[in-house]
């Protein structure tokens, strides 16, 4: 380029007229300085990559995370007055009534910004985060998936039910319009299903779309299908005095559950905390040069594919614990009020209650019949026999045995909810 640089520390001129011996020192000197900048650089990525083994992210913290040193390393730790609105983050989106776009805007309206310039979160930006498996407490490093040390933000069930609606929204079917009970009706006659149209831009009919078929095609108003749907909620409804009754004994059912539950998680420990120590003990083969490079890949990527099976089965058992109950109760309630939770809700508010209890309808002749999902099918049978015999001897003393069986229903029901 014509420039003449002249170096102060060492005395030197370098230019197109300098010595061809000034210029092949100055040559050497170029390949060391560059020689030290690879060897630097290879050594960080060393060790970054060993950090990474062994469970310690090894770069800058991602949103919702900060740097930390602990114990003299250098590690990272959720943000304390940030994480929470990370975990709200995943929450929204599991629920699936949210874009990206509304994602962005709730995020704003809960103060998500970027650290040092204050900035709101974009929309690429909110997409990695929901994809990023840091969140749950992995991370990947170098294309390898590690199971991280640090606290995850999110439990992993609610990671993997975002993938799940991530992954639904991929192949979007855009729909004109949805009507609150397509999909769960289906006509009596034919047993093809029954859609939905306006007419005079305010009346919404149901007819059956049989087409080509030798069907009458019965129609019917929204508003009767809806006050027919309801009716059937209230074969499950509960009386007050059996409810309390079948808390408690869901209550006491629960403690035997826990046990079995705490054996069951301390077997997954032992069997983790057994692969952790092949591995640890495999790296120092490894190290010893006792094990090949190729073969403790391989096995690594075995070990830590079984760890992160046992580490799913071990949260899906702690959270069980906790949410079994939660889950038994949450049954009983809504079977006990479905039927006046139904009423005060609008039509796509009552297509929600309707898919929890009623898995197929169908309408014929001005009538709705339903079957109901377990266990809310043996409620309504233990239910219409309870009726029939508080009629028959209101004062009977084990009347409430009656309902043993459905407990038996419900128990197995919080177990798969669980």
């Amino acid at each position: 380029m014509g420039v003449e640089i002249h170096f102060v520390k060492e005395g030197e001129v370098i230019s197109k007229d300098s010595s061809s011996h000034l210029k092949f020192v100055h040559g050497i000197k170029v390949l060391m300085a560059k020689n030290y900048s690879d060897n630097l650089s290879e050594e960080t990525r060393k060790g970054q990559t060993e950090k990474a083994e062994q469970g310690i992210y090894p770069s800058y913290a991602p949103l919702g995370y900060l740097n930390v040193e602990r114990d003299g390393e250098k590690v990272i730790e959720p943000d304390p007055e940030r994480a929470f609105k990370f975990r709200q983050l995943f929450e929204w989106c599991e629920t699936g009534r949210y874009s990206l776009s509304d994602l962005v805007k709730k995020a704003a309206d809960a103060g998500l910004t970027f650290r040092k310039t204050g900035a709101r979160i974009s929309k690429s930006t909110i997409a990695c985060i929901l994809r990023n498996p840091i969140y749950c407490g992995d991370f990947i490093w170098n294309g390898k998936l590690c199971h991280g040390k640090h606290s995850p933000i999110v439990p992993r069930e609610l990671w993997l039910k975002v993938q799940d609606v991530l992954a639904r929204r991929e192949k979007p079917r855009p729909k004109r319009r949805h009507f609150a009970f397509t999909g769960l009706v289906k006509c009596g006659h034919c047993g093809r299903s029954m859609t939905a149209e306006i007419k005079k831009d305010k009346y919404i009919y149901y007819h059956c779309t049989g087409c080509g078929m030798a069907c009458r095609k019965p129609y019917v108003r929204e508003e009767e299908l809806s006050r027919l749907l309801g009716e059937t909620l209230k074969a499950i409804r509960i009386d007050e005095d059996v409810l309390e009754w079948l808390v408690e004994a869901l209550r006491a059912s629960h403690a035997d559950e826990k046990a079995h539950r705490d054996q069951m998680i301390a077997s997954l420990r032992r069997s983790y905390d057994r692969i952790k120590n092949r591995l640890d003990q495999m790296y120092v083969d490894k190290l010893d040069g006792k094990i090949s490079e190729g073969f403790f890949e391989s096995k690594k990527t075995e070990w830590a594919a079984e760890q992160n099976k046992i580490l799913a089965n071990l949260e899906a058992h702690q959270n069980a614990n906790v949410n079994y109950l939660e889950k038994g109760v949450e049954i009983l309630e809504l079977a006990h009020k479905a039927h006046s939770l139904y009423l005060a809700q609008i039509p796509h508010e009552q297509r929600r209650i309707l898919d929890c209890v009623l898995s197929n309808c169908t309408f014929s002749e001005g009538q709705i019949t339903t079957t109901y999902r377990k266990p809310f099918d043996s409620l309504a049978v233990t239910n219409a026999a309870y009726q029939k015999e508080k009629a028959i001897s209101p004062q009977k003393d084990d009347l409430l045995d009656i309902w043993l069986p459905s407990l038996d229903d419900v128990r197995t029901a919080c177990l798969a909810a669980a």
